[in-house]
């Protein structure tokens, strides 16, 4: 099979979560199925697949993760890592608009600690454990996603209105983080960039601000909406 291929089996990788040791055992597993061709693109500076791989993948896995929650809901409660207390936080914020969703000033640093780590893992490991941070930030933003969808009574709508805006934005700006951060491990030189990976950096910059200005400023109403969409079916 062509090491892009393998991608193709990435929704099935959230059943792990189902075995013993599930938790840890998904996310750290999660990125085989991708790694080999990343890392083969990340070396050749071929960025634009290396992102458009990554992208499939997130895709993909968030898909696997959403089906474990319509299809084996104790499993992905049990086995994805913080799921429940995501969904929890999430419902509150659509119920009541009370979260950390709708203020700045508590899920700013939030946002910077998870990125200050995610950079760190993928230069020190070449990119693979900024996948595993990244299986594990995806997999319980997903059960968030597959959660609502239930309970909502809309599961393609509610699935897609769910994974919030800025939310997409924060994936597409760290996959591209994670092709360029990934670079130096694999190519054994500190700082390997020129002109065109520091203008790569800037692009994944601004979806990041971008990300905190459109929660900062449509959450509120977002949830509002979520809620009329859910019809006061949540728990």
């Amino acid at each position: 099979m062509s090491r892009s291929l393998w991608i193709l089996l990435t929704p099935f990788l959230p059943l792990l979560a189902a075995l013993p040791g599930g938790r840890w055992l998904f996310p750290l597993l999660a990125p085989l199925t991708l790694y080999p061709s990343f890392a083969g693109r990340v070396r050749e500076r071929d960025y634009f697949k290396a992102w458009q791989l990554g992208i499939a993948w997130a895709v993909l896995l968030s898909a696997g993760v959403i089906a474990l929650v319509f299809w084996m809901p104790d499993a992905a409660s049990a086995g994805i890592l913080r799921g429940e207390p995501y969904r929890e936080e999430m419902f509150g914020w659509i119920n009541t608009g009370v979260a950390p969703e709708n203020d700045w000033r508590i899920f700013l640093p939030t946002h910077a600690l998870h990125f200050a780590v995610f950079l760190v893992l993928t230069w020190v490991s070449g990119g693979y454990l900024g996948l595993v941070l990244g299986a594990v930030l995806m997999g319980y933003m997903s059960y968030f996603v597959g959660a609502y969808a239930m309970a909502s009574g809309h599961p393609f709508l509610g699935a897609l209105a769910a994974w919030v805006p800025w939310s997409v934005l924060r994936v597409l700006a760290y996959v591209l983080f994670g092709c360029l951060f990934a670079r130096p491990l694999l190519v054994r030189r500190v700082w390997p960039f020129e002109r065109d990976e520091t203008k790569l950096m800037a692009l994944a910059a601004s979806g990041l601000v971008a990300d905190v200005l459109i929660k900062a400023f449509f959450a509120p109403g977002y949830g509002v909406f979520l809620r009329q969409l859910a019809r006061g079916l949540l728990p």
